[in-house]
């Protein structure tokens, strides 16, 4: 195997070189006799062409002489038959053409019907511009022509010329012969180089077998030997070969013999360590179990004493949460509730505590498991809050909660690891910020943007930022590292074990994020992580539902601190408000003295701590001034959870009270209940939405038994009690399975059915109902969150009547129930008939007329109680109005009046009063213009003012109040 191998390599080395040797040869020699006969050709056509121009020349010296003696003598048929028995008797001359200068042929030999016809060919032109001798070389049909040209002069006057044509095809045919003979000669010679390539190549081989056969054998022999030592015959060594040593094959053959000793040497010492091996394995495996055996002792030792503790810290944690959460249901004053309420969550935060010993040890473990549940994210950050206050209260921190427009607060995931980074991070904050200083707390888009939100996903970065001691490079090396502190000195100052950064790190590495801090000695630090979220988009869309609701409404933050300022102005402007900033109640009083009529101040926030005046103070200044045209809702904020402060608002009548620090969905929830907001979203579902034509429709189809059609409890509750609050009977299906079981089983008037459901979808339900004769005309919507085109068509393809997308606009639901229920009379349902008797927060009727009751309800944000109100004081401060404004136009004040108008106008639009409006504007524009006033300029404003009072007149009476005689309309 050996000898074929050095043989084949040898002989394709050899045959390689010689190849590519005699190719280099081939090609150099190919090239150099190719250029030779290149050479050589041009030189024989350039002889060949130098002879025929020669004759061509003679020749046609003396045809033209011939010519000229025939045209002088005016001979031309003597002329023209010495130039036809030229071209007969010279086979070279192909033609002869005897032509005028103005371009017509007296003679042509080649085509004779051409004869006294004007020729146009290019090489006809190029002839008779021709003033002296000149030859032409041409390609015409195929054929190469050599063409002498000779001007004719008659008694010394341009005749016209004399033209000879030789053809070049035995020329071209000479050439063509050369170049075959020299691809011939290469040809041969490639010949004899392949033949010259060939002795080469066996000379080669000859000497390549015996050079291989040389080398091969000694190797032979060396494997024979190899082979007989990995057998275990040691003793070769004295069979190698005598080789001399000088050469690479004797280097080889001595460091053989020599190995073969050494494994002989090291083969004795193996069988002699192998004679006590057994027993050292034995004695270690022994060694091994019983430190095994120990391991598992301690660590069942270890998890017995975790458990344990945990069983019994739990139990009385337990029991204190248990009792805290069934005190707190029970009737108590607002210290004892704010106690209490702290007592839970410091509970919580407690177990939270304990739970971090069993973690660290579940990390250690590789079990520490994550929850994968939908919470909202406000929540955390208000437990966070409400545990971190009072801590910071002490030491006169301020705490700003920080979160982007974007970020939504309904998330799935793990709410208990979050809050404990959280409240790691911040109780960190909390211990190295020294007295007055800031600690903010942001969240936002990790990356800063929607590259953050993928799928069903969405990261986000929290950070902890703090103006405290701040940390060199070497303590930040060893943060996150367990049982690590920044002080390791034994007289620590801030206490601590060291352990809670390294669980933060393990907790947002499983909730796939990362942790860092960025630091500097003296001026604070900031922790930032990132975690990875899920998304629940019902709630989410809810939510910013809600927010849409203070749209544009004017709100005034009065807080003397800039960054607590600017922060409140943040939240609010996240609920869409619009938001005017001041630091002392003088200024907060003076707009809103000085406020529009038509777009007031809505909401204030009044921080307590006001330089010169306190915010209760303010507040009460505002309630009782009567330049404020409209009184704000005010909620007061204060940076310490203080009863007497809370009492003093509560007593002033304000409508909240914030602790500091306030985070957005503890405003929110604040302004809700400020406005309402929640009477508001019942009034403009059920009663705002509709014209009286719609009312006595929606009236006709009241009391229909309806199958609503829906898994997801949140969307049932949303959609039967709306429902409900329309006089429906509502039957729940959770799935299409038990949606077809109830048709089959009940009389419906219409069938709700949702799309995506467990068990049976709409779809397949939908096919089941429609394939039974006896439901071809009951009417099934689908309610879906899907508003693409292609859903739309699929579903009215198998055979639903109409299509609702959610959020349900209720508007557009009740009217396909118009369009598919059949009118006629029904007992009202129960549920219809509580919600009737249940008490309304202000007596509004359903509708009045020339006031739009849904766009003022939407103006003053779903507040009955005040639309009602500003529906009185309207009322009771323009009855008169006729009368005022005739005054200042018999006085000739029409700038007055013009005010007077204006001021009414901006009601008038706040409380969607369309058509007085218009008439106040009609009559302004009048006004505006010069000229003498007329009664009859009041005549429609006067009669759309008295529509509305007795419109409002109603209102009145049905509150039992006396209408004073200037309400009445005239006659």
């Amino acid at each position: 195997m050996v000898k074929r191998s050095i043989f084949r390599k040898l002989l394709v080395t050899m045959v390689g070189l010689i190849i590519a040797l005699l190719m280099l040869l081939t090609f150099v020699q190919i090239e150099f006799q190719k250029d030779v006969f290149e050479k050589e050709l041009d030189k024989r056509i350039a002889l060949m062409k130098g002879r025929l121009i020669d004759r061509g020349q003679i020749l046609s010296g003396n045809l033209s002489g011939q010519v000229k003696n025939g045209i002088a003598s005016v001979n031309l048929s003597l002329v023209a038959d010495q130039l036809r028995n030229a071209v007969q008797e010279n086979k070279e001359l192909h033609y002869i053409i005897l032509m005028q200068a103005s371009g017509r042929a007296y003679i042509h030999t080649l085509k004779p019907q051409l004869e006294m016809a004007i020729l146009s060919e290019t090489e006809d032109l190029f002839a008779a511009d021709q003033k002296t001798a000149a030859v032409n070389e041409y390609v015409s049909n195929g054929e190469s022509f050599m063409e002498f040209i000779m001007p004719i002069q008659v008694s010394a006057k341009p005749w016209g010329v004399l033209r000879l044509g030789f053809s070049l095809d035995l020329l071209n045919q000479e050439i063509v012969n050369s170049r075959m003979e020299s691809i011939r000669q290469i040809g041969e010679m490639i010949t004899r180089l392949l033949i010259t390539a060939a002795i080469f190549i066996l000379i080669g081989a000859c000497i390549v077998l015996f050079v291989s056969e040389r080398l091969s054998r000694p190797l032979m022999h060396l494997t024979r030997l190899a082979n007989e030592l990995a057998q275990g015959n040691f003793a070769v060594s004295d069979n190698v070969q005598k080789i001399p040593p000088d050469g690479e094959i004797g280097a080889l053959t001595t460091a053989f013999s020599q190995m073969a000793r050494n494994l002989k040497i090291s083969y004795d010492k193996l069988e002699e360590y192998s004679r006590t091996l057994e027993q050292k394995v034995i004695n270690r495996t022994s060694e091994l179990a019983e430190a095994r055996d120990q391991a598992i002792a301690a660590d069942k030792s270890k998890s017995e004493f975790l458990s344990m503790m945990s069983h019994e810290i739990r139990t009385p944690m337990n029991a204190i949460i248990g009792m805290t959460r069934l005190a707190l249901q029970t009737d108590l004053t607002a210290k004892q509730k704010d106690y209490l309420t702290k007592v839970q969550i410091s509970s919580r935060a407690l177990l939270g505590i304990i739970n971090d010993i069993l973690d660290f040890s579940k990390i250690e473990a590789g079990k520490l498991e994550l929850e994968s549940i939908a919470f909202n994210l406000d929540g955390v950050l208000n437990d966070l809050s409400s545990v971190m206050n009072d801590k910071a209260e002490e030491k006169g921190l301020q705490i700003r909660f920080i979160t982007a427009d974007d970020v939504p607060s309904d998330l799935i995931g793990d709410p208990l690891r979050l809050g404990q980074v959280l409240l790691n991070l911040v109780n960190n904050a909390v211990k190295f910020t020294s007295h007055g200083g800031d600690i903010d707390i942001n969240v936002a888009l990790a990356g800063g943007g929607e590259q953050a939100k993928r799928a069903d996903q969405i990261k986000l970065e929290f950070s902890v930022k703090d103006t405290g001691i701040g940390l060199t490079a070497e303590q930040i090396g060893g943060l996150f590292q367990s049982f690590n502190q920044a002080d390791k000195s034994t007289t620590r100052k801030y206490g601590g074990t060291g352990l809670g950064l390294a669980i933060c790190k393990r907790i947002v590495d499983m909730m796939g994020g990362a942790i860092h801090v960025n630091s500097e000695i003296g001026k604070g630090s900031t922790f930032i992580f990132t975690a990875i979220f899920g998304q629940s988009y019902e709630l989410g869309q809810k939510r910013a539902a809600s927010r849409d609701a203070f749209r544009g409404l004017k709100a005034l933050v009065v807080d003397s601190n800039e960054a607590s300022r600017n922060l409140l102005c943040l939240h609010l402007e996240s609920l869409f408000f619009q938001v005017t900033p001041v630091s002392t109640g003088e200024e907060a009083i003076h707009l809103l003295e000085n406020a529009c009529i038509e777009e007031p101040y809505r909401l204030v926030l009044m921080d307590w701590s006001l330089p010169k005046m306190d915010g209760i103070s303010v507040a009460r200044h505002i309630k009782n001034n009567l330049e404020v045209a409209c009184i704000p809702h005010i909620i007061i904020v204060t940076v310490h959870s203080r009863e007497d402060i809370a009492q003093r608002a509560k007593d002033l009548n304000l409508d909240g009270f914030l602790i500091k620090p306030v985070h957005a969905s503890a405003l929110r929830n604040a302004v809700v209940e400020a406005f309402k907001q929640n009477d508001f979203d019942r009034y403009s579902a059920s009663q705002a939405r509709r014209p009286v034509e719609g009312q006595e429709k929606l009236h006709q189809i009241k009391g229909a038994k309806l199958l609503l059609v829906e898994d997801n409890q949140i969307n049932q509750q949303i959609a039967k009690e709306t429902l409900e609050q329309e006089c429906f009977e509502v039957t729940i299906a959770e799935d299409g399975r038990d949606a077809v079981q109830k048709i089959r089983a009940s009389y419906f008037d219409a069938v709700l059915m949702d799309l995506e459901m467990p068990v049976m979808d709409g779809y397949e339900a939908t096919r089941i109902i429609r394939s039974e004769p006896q439901f071809d005309d009951l009417p099934i919507i689908a309610m879906t969150a899907h508003a693409m085109n292609d859903v739309r068509e699929k579903c009215l393809h198998i055979g639903m009547n109409g299509y609702v997308t959610k959020p349900i606009d209720v508007d557009e639901l009740l009217a396909s129930l118009i369009d598919f229920i059949k009118p006629k009379v029904r007992k009202t349902p129960v549920p219809c008939l509580t919600i009737a008797t249940q008490p309304k927060a202000a007596a509004l009727p359903d509708y009045l007329p020339c006031i739009d009751m849904q766009q003022g309800l939407k103006n003053v944000v779903g507040n009955e109680r005040l639309l009602h109100d500003l529906l009185l004081k309207f009322h009771e401060g323009f009855s008169d109005a006729q009368v005022r404004l005739d005054a200042f136009l018999q006085a000739g004040d029409v700038d007055s009046a013009l005010r007077f108008l204006h001021a009414m106008k901006g009601v008038a639009a706040n409380l969607a009063m369309s058509d007085l409006k218009i008439g106040i504007e009609a009559l302004e524009q009048t006004l505006n213009k010069p000229g003498e006033y007329g009664p009859e300029l009041l005549t429609d404003f006067e009669s759309a003012l008295n529509r509305v009072l007795e419109s409002v007149g109603q209102l009145c009476r049905s509150d039992g109040q006396e209408i004073t005689a200037e309400t009445a309309s005239p006659d």
